[in-house]
């Protein structure tokens, strides 16, 4: 009886260590993992006193010591604990990154990891320290790191500053709209991490695709950014590239110039100078360092459009820009070249997609006008006028273009789309070029349309039809065109675009004749037909006013002319031209801030609708002008009024550089724009 209670109460005791010890180690793992770390390591203590070779235990010692940075005792105690036990993932675990952080040996630690998670694959621990590895010590390609950090993630979805890095390589791949998810989710975790830079960059690199909803959000980033550390040459660029967009100019430059310091090499650094140096006229310069961008990031659709516009800006005083402008050129349009021959095989494989159609249409435009640009086609005299040269590439290109939709048309005459596309070109002769005599009349133009409309079956080619029933509206809304103008067939047709196709949208950075819409058709025809009936009254007015034999106005007077018609024309002229001018300079306004705007000009929209909207105002209060008072306005008044109209009113700005230019040489190259 007596051995029987010893044999109970040494069971006792067993049971009483075993419960004071529960699954050794477990208890201290989630006191480091919670961040007490007194209190483990007291715990610690407390066991080796009793178990001083407790593995478990031992390992968590381990761990304490890599966390407080002591990595050759770390180490050292990780080989004794992997010397007993050499599945150990934990102390294999902390041998890696002792190796890592004290050594520097990344492929020591890379292999220690890999057998921790031969032992478990979803340990978090060293999942997450094998990325850090892998991207630390540039192992393998950036892609195995960036698998690495995702399966670390997958395995441990609240590791913030493995999604705060995930983020920053995807940013380095061009994936800034995944590389932003991550780096919100980072910061949503830990406000505290330093990432507010690379979040900055990815709303950056999104904003310059097109997203102008990133600008206040990189604005900001770029500040907190700077407020943790003032040095930061990524976040200095970016924040100089924000003041450029709000037309700081000495804040841009000082803000470039100290990112230079700090980092020459940054890509964004040499961004940000060639925009200040281009802001200051300093041509050759800003080429220099959108060069020196180029050859940081020589993939970079962004770089490479700044950089080309730089050569071509310099081109004329740098013979290196020159030389480099050259070599673009060709390769652009050797591109341009096989991107319209893919376009075309579009087309045939869907012959009623408008939008096939009108890639087609505008890469062979783009095409041309590289062409044009890389040869200086056009180019302009000191006085003002307009030289072109002979360029054989450009009018074979123009031949070929205007050969192919007549060849498409004559296969496919009833296609709506194609007489649609083809109509651009009525105005060219065979080589495709445009000149007075092959001028065609308003009427001409809209037998043709209203042909082409005749065509539509009510189920092919919806879209184009709606687009040739909004251009008849528009031809009719010519009220300079006494041959077509008839504001009730305007209406008629606006209605039957919007019948065949009540969703017609057009960019809104382009207005025709109709408006982007049958609804704005609408709305340009009622607003017209009152500025009709306005200007109808004006002249009744002027013929019951009756004429005078009073001397002449002066230079450029011209004969039988009645002096009280020339007097009222005269004294419109004094109302009219004020405005005109008034329209030039702000149109002038906008183009000018949308080229400074380089390659995020894009992102100007509601300056280009602007500009666009302002355009048109002054050519209309023009052609409305000419046609009640022209006759009897001084040639010398008329003239100046014409070349006030004309420097502005056909000026463009291109959809990628913000370069401004005279679109297809003012009137001619089979150009109608506005100033024509």
């Amino acid at each position: 009886m007596t051995n029987m209670r010893i044999t109970i109460l040494i069971l006792a005791i067993l049971l009483c260590v075993a419960a004071a010890f529960p699954q050794s180690g477990a208890d201290i793992a989630e006191m480091i993992d919670k961040g007490e770390l007194d209190a483990a390591a007291a715990r610690i203590d407390a066991v080796l006193k009793s178990r001083p070779n407790d593995l478990n235990t031992l390992s968590q010692k381990a761990r304490i010591l890599i966390i407080k940075k002591q990595y050759v005792e770390a180490e050292a105690l990780a080989n004794r604990i992997i010397a007993r036990d050499p599945k150990n993932k934990v102390a294999l675990n902390a041998r890696g990154v002792a190796k890592r952080e004290e050594k520097k040996d990344h492929a020591g630690a890379l292999a220690d990891f890999d057998k921790a998670l031969a032992l478990d694959d979803e340990y978090p621990q060293a999942s997450f320290n094998r990325a850090i590895t892998l991207y630390n010590g540039q192992l393998g390609k950036k892609s195995d790191a960036l698998e690495s950090f995702s399966r670390a993630i997958e395995i441990n979805p609240e590791n913030a500053t493995a999604r705060a890095i995930r983020g920053r390589l995807l940013n380095e791949f061009g994936r800034y709209k995944l590389a932003l998810l991550d780096l919100n989710k980072a910061l949503s975790i830990n406000n505290t991490l330093p990432v507010y830079s690379d979040r900055a960059y990815s709303q950056l690199l999104l904003y310059v695709a097109g997203d102008v909803s990133m600008f206040s959000g990189l604005a900001n980033d770029a500040e907190t950014a700077l407020r943790v550390n003032p040095s930061d040459a990524t976040a200095l660029a970016i924040r100089s590239l924000v003041k450029f967009a709000r037309s700081d100019k000495a804040g841009a430059a000082a803000d470039a110039q100290k990112a230079f310091q700090i980092g020459p090499d940054n890509y964004l650094t040499r961004m940000a100078l060639g925009y200040a140096k281009r802001l200051n006229k300093d041509l050759a310069g800003a080429f220099d360092e959108f060069e020196a961008a180029y050859k940081i990031v020589p993939n970079s659709q962004w770089v490479i459009v700044d950089f080309f516009k730089a050569a071509r800006d310099a081109k004329d005083t740098s013979p290196k820009a020159a030389a480099a402008y050259r070599e673009m050129s060709a390769r652009r349009i050797a591109r341009q070249r096989e991107r319209v021959e893919l376009l075309k095989l579009a087309v045939e494989n869907d012959r009623w997609d408008h939008g096939a159609y009108e890639k087609l249409e505008k890469a062979w435009t783009s095409l041309l006008d590289m062409i044009e640009k890389a040869n200086d086609r056009n180019t302009w005299t000191p006085d003002g006028k307009l030289v072109t040269k002979k360029v054989p590439e450009y009018d074979l290109e123009g031949k070929a273009v205007r050969d192919y939709w007549y060849d498409l048309h004559a296969k496919d005459p009833k296609n709506v789309c194609v007489g649609y596309f083809k109509y651009s070109f009525l105005e060219t002769d065979a080589n495709g070029l445009y000149g007075e005599s092959n001028k065609k009349s308003d009427s001409f133009k809209l037998n043709y349309l209203k042909g082409e409309l005749a065509n539509y079956d009510g189920k092919n080619g919806a879209e184009c039809a709606a687009r040739v029933a909004l251009y008849i509206s528009g031809l009719h809304n010519l009220f300079y065109s006494s041959s077509v103008y008839d504001p009730a067939l305007a209406k008629q047709f606006a209605e039957r675009s919007k019948q065949i196709k009540a969703d017609l949208k057009d960019d809104p950075n382009t207005v025709d004749g109709a408006g982007s819409s049958a609804d704005e058709s609408l709305n340009n025809i009622a607003y017209w037909k009152a500025q009709d009936d306005a200007w109808k009254k004006d002249l009744e007015r002027m013929k019951q006013s009756g004429t005078s034999s009073e001397g002449g106005s002066g230079s450029g007077r011209r004969g039988g002319i009645d002096p009280a018609l020339e007097r009222a024309a005269i004294n419109a002229y004094e109302r009219v031209h004020p405005q005109i001018e008034r329209l030039a300079e702000q149109v002038i306004s906008a183009a000018g801030k949308v080229q400074s705007g380089g390659s995020l000009s894009f992102t100007y929209r509601g300056t280009r609708q602007r500009m666009t909207n302002l355009q048109r105002q002054m050519v209309d209060i023009y052609y409305k002008f000419i046609e009640v008072h022209g006759r009897n306005l001084p040639d010398s008044l008329g003239n100046h009024l014409k070349s006030d109209v004309r420097r502005v009113g056909n000026l463009t700005n291109d959809y990628t550089t913000g370069e401004v230019y005279e679109a297809s040489g003012a009137c001619s190259g089979g150009w109608r724009g506005y100033g024509c």
